[in-house]
């Protein structure tokens, strides 16, 4: 059996840390580019909601309601009244704002709360000052550590019993001589226990008079914290209530069945599409998360896992000064760019296939609409991925089938994208190379996303 020396070893060891350190940058990279690109999605995203909600729902009249709930299947919504519930509601705003406007201390809330002039916050800052005096001859006997002993032993008083031959007698003598040092003008320490007992009943009278102008000032602020928010509430009840059963609505509508409501919308073309934009970037922004976690992770974890070998390896062949069987050695020194790389192309393939997909009219073809399948063309596993799965759970006989029509145009959509995105001729020819390979339907090796690593 041949050996390999120690040294060569530990040259290996440090090349593969260096393969490592580059990989490791390589993940931060695309965990940065998905961030940017997540975070336009949700704007993407975020907007389509609104679309949506303002077609599906244009205002809070009956009869519009009426309409909307038979729209999108929220049948019990008419019977809710809303239009009726926002006028008691804007009742008694009207009436509550004119309560609080009577209100004594409402009235006098700059009298009452202002910071230099209140009564309120004069008064606690005289009570805070007056306060100020006892409370320190209170922390000075408080401070001491055998103050609490000497006054549950009485000492300085005739109830004080212990014999003079203790050692605690004596301590407590020494500790009594000190603190009555921290106090000029007394003699003894029965007088600083007859200051320290006035001191602290002054210190409670002004602590309830301070927490009794705290809560009066913290009353009123409340209370003019009230108006404010009835006043605000009162001026835009309309727009805020028709935002709220939008949302109810959108909602209903984007954790429903994407299948079911695209049917359901069917005879409404218009208001359909934005549904399925709407769903198409939830779905997607899902998908993109749910790419880089897993796919990612799975890397960084195998990158980890790695390094503590390498670690463990140079731990034993600095200990041991050994040298290594070639075997093992061939195996340490297996160059793993390639195998990285082939992982990143394929991580980079599924994500720029899901990143670059924008055709969500395409929904409109399926009845069983399962958006990674067409984000993906099927080519995809996406069984990690919690809405993939649970779609399959609820439709335990899909299989994707592509439909011509939504397939016919997605080389002119590459030559689309290609055309506006490219900064100069080459990069255009490049992305018009992807487009041909995807309208000659090329396999998982060459398809459009290969020689993509980071995505960016």
């Amino acid at each position: 059996m041949s050996w390999v020396p120690a040294e060569r070893v530990l040259e290996v060891v440090k090349a593969q840390r260096q393969v490592l350190a580059g990989e490791q940058a390589r993940a931060a990279q695309f965990a940065g580019f998905h961030a940017t690109e997540r975070a336009k999605v949700d704007a993407e995203r975020a907007q389509a909601v609104h679309d949506l909600g303002d077609a599906v729902l244009p205002s809070l009249e009956a009869k519009v309601i009426a309409r909307a709930a038979e729209t999108v299947g929220l049948l019990g919504l008419p019977a809710e009244d809303l239009p009726a519930k926002v006028e008691a509601r804007r009742a008694w705003l009207a009436a509550r704002v004119g309560e609080v406007e009577r209100d004594p201390r409402y009235v006098q809330r700059e009298l009452l709360l202002h910071p230099r002039t209140g009564s309120l916050p004069r008064a606690i800052a005289e009570a805070t000052e007056l306060r100020a005096p006892a409370s320190e001859v209170v922390s000075t006997c408080d401070d001491h550590p055998r103050f609490e002993r000497l006054l549950e032993t009485g000492f300085g008083t005739p109830e004080f019993s212990a014999p003079w031959w203790r050692y605690s007698y004596w301590e407590d003598r020494s500790a009594a001589s000190a603190i009555v040092a921290l106090f000029p003008g007394k003699t003894t320490f029965a007088e600083v226990r007859a200051e320290y007992e006035g001191a602290k009943s002054t210190v409670a009278v002004f602590d309830a008079d301070i927490a009794r102008h705290r809560a009066e000032l913290a009353d009123v602020e409340a209370l003019v914290r009230e108006h404010a928010a009835a006043v605000d509430e009162h001026q835009h009840l309309d727009a805020r209530a028709l935002a709220h059963t939008r949302g109810r609505i959108v909602e209903h509508l984007l954790t429903s069945d994407a299948s079911l409501v695209s049917q359901r919308l069917g005879r409404a073309p218009a208001l359909r599409l934005l549904f399925l934009r709407a769903s198409g970037l939830a779905a997607k922004l899902a998908y993109l998360d749910g790419v880089e976690r897993v796919h990612v992770g799975e890397i960084a974890k195998d990158i980890e896992d790695r390094r503590v070998k390498l670690e463990g390896v140079e731990q034993r062949t600095r200990r041991r000064w050994a040298p290594m069987p070639a075997d093992k050695f061939a195996k340490l020194a297996v160059d793993r760019r390639p195998a990285y790389e082939r992982r990143w192309q394929r991580v980079g393939k599924v994500y720029e296939s899901v990143r670059l997909y924008d055709r969500w009219d395409r929904g409109r073809y399926y009845d069983d609409l399962l958006w990674w399948d067409l984000m993906t063309r099927g080519r995809y596993d996406g069984s990690y991925l919690p809405d993939v799965t649970e779609f399959h759970r609820r439709h335990p006989g899909y299989r994707f089938e592509p439909d011509t029509r939504a397939l016919a145009l997605s080389a002119a959509d590459m030559r689309r994208r290609a055309e506006e995105e490219a900064e100069d001729e080459e990069a255009a020819e490049d992305a018009r190379a992807a487009a041909a390979a995807i309208a000659a339907d090329a396999d998982d090796d060459g398809g459009p996303l290969a020689g993509r690593v980071d995505a960016s």
